[in-house]
């Protein structure tokens, strides 16, 4: 039977400080039934309940008898990373509350999230680098998420109690239904990712694109690269720092993030050609299989949360991106422009692309509708992601949006002549 994780409800966490701002008014410290503007049954939280009320079942599938070894290495290590989530949210009182850094805040969280990443990936693949690193640039946003997410569901650490979020009074008040705001609030939140994807992928682009900056002279530098390097530096900064103005995430999620994105670069740096090589010549069947057999291990929780979810849409996206263009590959559809291709077409090739691989993406959401189960955007407590949904997202992410991106785009360019090669 898998651990249940989580103290029983304490005192403790009733000294954590309120945010003298629109984020900390005063909540009750009683728990009862109430209701939304919707009429849905909510209950509300205790200031500290996410610190000591939430207690989850964690199951590691093909692992258990691993992870059961382990135990007591995980809970002196769970504990630890506990403390260092509750000691470190004193900090917020330390981060801007006003609504113009929350509007920026807002701005640079978007920039640093997996839809962005899964947005500006198929453009740089269609028109601007080179499909080796396109490639290197999915499979590392895919380990960064799904390591995350796996930290994520093994230690089970929360995120910050909603009355550090911005504007937290109010959503305390309304207690947990709006569903986007519940999952938040209830999904875990060591280590960051979006600080991880934030602080690996840009360098991993200019490093590509104009070498290491600590071994280079300014005379070996171009304009374009120190302003490139600088727009990095700054972009790994202000990812990181959004999220604790928003209040998603506490300081040690955030270094968390941060380091764990400076390991996955260095070695993303080590061997990132000899994968990509490796994966050019895999099958589709082996490439598929790996993407199951990462899902299978994935570490789970009870009751269920977004987390398993959100690595099945970026897992088959990759696996989607690879098996396509392999076969675009076998085909001879080349992605990329070649280097006289002008603005216009360059355009047209992105304006064509997603007039493809998002209407594919949506009729095979519509066409797998029956498979998965019924929506419940008003309330977690019955969200479910079973084996119709895993189906579901398989189809979307793998073949509607991967194989959308390096296959389906790529044969459409051809035959309009789009500038490909």
């Amino acid at each position: 039977m898998p651990p249940s994780v989580g103290p029983q409800p304490s005192q403790e966490g009733s000294s954590l400080r309120t945010r003298k701002s629109s984020r900390s008014a005063p909540t009750s410290k009683t728990s009862g039934p109430s209701s939304n503007s919707d009429g849905v049954s909510i209950t509300k939280p205790t200031p500290a309940a996410f610190f000591h009320s939430c207690k989850y079942e964690i199951d590691t599938p093909l692992t258990a008898s691993v992870y059961e070894g382990g135990a007591w290495v995980w809970g002196f290590m769970r504990a630890h990373l506990s403390n260092q989530v509750k000691f470190t949210c004193d900090l917020f009182k330390f981060i801007p509350t006003n609504p113009g850094a929350a509007k920026v805040a807002q701005v640079c969280s978007a920039l640093g999230s997996e839809e962005f990443y899964c947005v500006v990936i198929p453009i740089m693949t269609w028109c601007i680098a080179s499909y080796e690193l396109s490639r290197a640039l999915v499979l590392l946003l895919c380990v960064n998420l799904y390591v995350g997410n796996c930290c994520k569901n093994l230690f089970c650490l929360p995120r910050p109690p909603l009355k550090y979020r911005f504007g937290g009074s109010a959503n305390s008040e309304s207690g947990q239904g709006d569903r986007k705001f519940h999952v938040d609030a209830l999904g875990f939140g060591w280590p960051s990712t979006h600080s991880c994807n934030a602080v690996s992928l840009p360098f991993a682009v200019l490093r590509t694109a104009y070498g290491s900056i600590l071994h280079s002279t300014l005379e070996e530098l171009t304009p374009m690269a120190i302003a490139g390097y600088t727009l990095a530096f700054l972009y790994a900064t202000a990812v990181p720092f959004s999220r604790l103005v928003l209040g998603v995430h506490s300081a040690a999620d955030v270094h968390a993030g941060m380091l764990y994105g400076v390991i996955n670069l260095r070695l993303w740096l080590s061997y990132h050609q000899e994968i990509g090589t490796w994966m050019d010549g895999a099958s589709g069947a082996f490439i598929i299989l790996a993407s199951l057999l990462m899902m299978s291990v994935h570490p789970r929780v009870n009751p269920k949360n977004y987390t398993v979810e959100e690595t099945t849409c970026i897992v088959f996206y990759t696996a989607g991106f690879l098996v396509g263009a392999n076969i675009s590959k076998s085909l001879g559809l080349p992605t990329l422009c070649d280097e006289g291709t002008g603005f216009v077409v360059r355009a047209a090739r992105v304006v064509v692309g997603y007039a493809i691989v998002l209407p594919t993406k949506m009729i095979i959401k519509n066409l797998t509708k029956f498979i998965r189960s019924p929506p419940c955007e008003k309330n977690l407590e019955v969200y479910q992601f079973g084996l119709g949904d895993f189906g579901s997202k398989v189809l979307q992410y793998g073949i509607g949006y991967g194989a959308g991106c390096t296959l389906f785009a790529p044969f459409v360019f051809k035959q309009l002549g789009l500038g490909v090669i």
